[in-house]
């Protein structure tokens, strides 16, 4: 008799319809064809099955497994070989096929040997050397590719690329030729408040400087300081009484302002929080909604009157009226940056714009342009060339060009979707939005002509006000009487050495020092106290205050344009260009 295969294949056992690599098994399925005297075989025999590392002779690597009783129908056969774990590595080998009749006599070896084609090497593996996908694996010594959903356990650093950003690395180049922004860390949706504390009765207004923020309260005429260096648990430290109705609240140094609806500019010392003392008050117009402060000068619209007033606010327990101009119907929000003062008109009639004056001559403020804005513009944020307006009856936020400020130009808008963008605060290409139907919202604008959406979050019950500092966004909630705090994430690095920074806003917790010269475009304001070891040059205008601070002063130290006054003993003493004028 003589028999011989004719064919043979191999494929994995239970396999079928599987996508992934699971606990299978070693066994896999061998079927073959035998014919005897040169026809189809019938019969039962028993199989033998060795595996070598080479088609002839060579050094046996399992085996042999025998396979009794085997049917063979028409020359068809099917057997399951299962050589155990740990043999299929990746080396080459060829399966020796030996036979005879059911129970009876020596195997017979057939040739040649079969070569282990790649499917048996599919099979499940404990430990895969190599895999060019692998949904799940238990290790994997190198792969193409791998859901990230199906990593658990710790990646050695050895085995991770130059470039990968990890918590134990001792360096991150990031490169591109042509690449403007190449990292950029986005600010992390959050899901909720991170921190909550209630404030007084309807509060419209928040302000933040270092560990501190300022809560305006309207219904219960007062402003609240809360410290919020725990952001998780912001702490009400002092309060203070204001006029009737405070609107709005301004921090700059060791001074707060405070706009109220009786008609005056408030001014309150908040260097020690837990005990805020009024300094100074001024009228205003009718209604003044809004106050800015930037350097010796406060900028107040007053909604009623339609005007923007100019104080100058050096002296805090007497600040003065300097100028005024009018602007369009209801003024509802101003902001200062550099030589220009920005208001978003809120009225029907002569409102809905956004109007552009220049104050370098805080006595004769001008309007030098002007645009269209969304119905009812509650809140603008100016940062570096771009005026961005939130409208409340058109529900969106809006986007100005206003590098030439006598042509200001729209670029860009984009639906808050809700009930009315009622403020809106800007950091590096972010806008935030407070929103009256209860969201605070977050835009990506690093495209000023195509803002797209970031992110939302719940908050209390009419959102306000909103302001940003660092990684936290601050909000009041005017029906919910609360003051929250939101993380929005970012990176966090313990030491920065940057070639070049440009910032929205830059604000320290502790010491700043300049190295080489310092350039401020718009006010400076020193609350605390101010030393120069070189000179002081006023280029245009003169240096005014009070000087019973001032030590070591010899006349030889003062130049043309210093004007001051200097109390010794009683006496007061006028000196211009280092000559004693009078004396009282």
């Amino acid at each position: 008799m003589k028999i011989r295969f004719s064919y043979l294949f191999v494929t994995l056992a239970s396999l079928a319809g599987a996508n992934w690599a699971v606990a299978q098994g070693s066994a896999f399925t061998y079927q073959g064809q035998l014919e005897s005297n040169s026809r189809p075989a019938n019969g039962s025999y028993d199989l033998s099955f060795t595996l070598f590392d080479t088609n002839t002779t060579g050094v046996g690597i399992a085996g042999p497994v025998t396979n009794s009783a085997t049917g063979v129908t028409n020359g068809s056969f099917s057997a399951i070989i299962d050589f155990g774990s740990g043999v299929f590595t990746g080396s080459n080998y060829w399966l020796q096929v030996a036979l005879r009749t059911n129970g009876s006599g020596s195997f017979t070896s057939l040739s040649p040997r079969q070569p282990i084609l790649p499917t048996p090497y599919a099979i499940y593996s404990a430990s895969a050397g190599n895999a060019a996908t692998a949904n799940t694996a238990l290790t994997a010594g190198s792969a193409s590719s791998i859901s990230a959903t199906n990593i658990t356990g710790t990646i050695p650093l050895a085995q991770l690329p130059a470039m990968v950003v990890t918590n134990d690395a001792a360096s991150l180049t990031v490169g591109g030729t042509t690449v403007v922004a190449p990292l950029t860390v986005p600010p992390l949706g959050p899901a909720s408040a991170t921190g909550s504390v209630g404030t007084g009765s309807n509060p419209p207004s928040v302000a933040v400087a270092g560990r501190y923020a300022y809560v305006a309260n309207q219904g219960s005429n007062t402003m609240q300081v809360f410290d919020v260096s725990n952001p998780t648990n912001p702490v009400s430290v002092g309060s203070v009484n204001t006029g009737t109705g405070p609107d709005c609240v301004a921090v700059a140094g060791r001074y707060a302002y405070v706009a109220e609806d009786g008609g005056t500019l408030q001014i309150f010392d908040v260097s020690t929080p837990s005990a805020p003392v009024s300094v100074g008050t001024v009228n205003t117009g009718s209604n003044p909604d809004y106050v800015a402060v930037a350097g010796r000068y406060a900028y107040v619209v007053n909604a009623n009157a339609s005007i923007l007033q100019i104080f100058d606010v050096s002296t805090p327990s007497a600040p003065v009226s300097v100028g005024s101009v009018s602007t369009g119907n209801g003024p509802e929000c101003v902001v200062v940056s550099g030589r220009y003062a920005y208001v978003a008109n809120y009225g029907t009639f002569g409102g809905n714009s956004l109007q552009i004056f220049d104050v370098s001559t805080p006595s004769a403020p001008v309007s030098v342009g002007s645009v269209s804005t969304g119905g009812n513009p509650a809140s603008v944020a100016v940062a570096g060339s771009y005026a961005y307006v939130g409208n409340i009856n058109a529900d969106t936020l809006q986007i100005f060009d206003v590098s030439t400020p006598s042509a200001p130009v729209s670029v860009g808008s984009v639906g808050t979707g809700g009930s009315g963008a009622r403020s809106v605060a800007v950091a590096g290409r972010y806008a935030y939005v407070a929103e009256d139907g209860g969201t605070l919202q977050i835009f990506d604008v690093s495209t000023p002509s195509a803002p797209i959406g970031a992110g939302s979050v719940s908050t209390g019950s009419t959102p306000y006000s909103v302001a940003v500092a660092g990684r936290y966004a601050y909000v009041v909630n005017l029906h919910g009487n609360t003051l929250q705090v939101f993380d929005l994430g970012g990176a966090y690095i313990q030491q920065l050495e940057a070639g070049a920074m440009e910032t929205g806003t830059l604000q320290t917790r502790d010491t700043v020092t300049v190295g080489n010269n310092l350039n401020v475009r718009g006010g400076f304001t020193a609350s605390g106290s101010a030393r120069i070891s070189g000179g002081l040059s006023v280029d245009n205008g003169t240096i005014a205050g009070n000087g019973s601070g001032l030590t070591n002063l010899t006349a030889n130290a003062l130049t043309g344009g210093f004007t001051t006054n200097i109390l010794v003993g009683g006496h007061t003493f006028y000196i211009t260009n280092g000559l004693i004028m009078n004396i009282q």
